[in-house]
């Protein structure tokens, strides 16, 4: 998986529970910080990416740090290569 396709998918994913347009969102906007995501909305972008992606991330949700669609992306891809090894 492209990482351009993980940001586009966490980013059109927030854009459409926040009512907001996609452009939007930056790669380093913090989801609560710069967008005024809710903590039950950044759960659901990180659910919505778990099923997509089809790996864990619940183990890497921690609502006390701050997270950004580069934060998340690299999770992603960091899940990915370990499932593929």
């Amino acid at each position: 998986m492209d990482r351009q396709d993980i940001k586009e998918t966490i980013k059109k994913t927030l854009a459409e529970m926040m009512g907001k347009d996609r452009t939007a969102i930056g790669d380093e906007d913090l989801f609560y910080e710069d967008l005024g995501a809710d903590s039950i909305m950044i759960v659901q972008v990180f659910l919505t990416c778990q099923e997509k992606y089809d790996v864990l991330l619940s183990d890497e949700l921690n609502l006390m740090e701050p997270v950004s669609v580069n934060v998340l992306t690299d999770i992603i891809c960091r899940k990915l290569d370990e499932k593929a090894s």
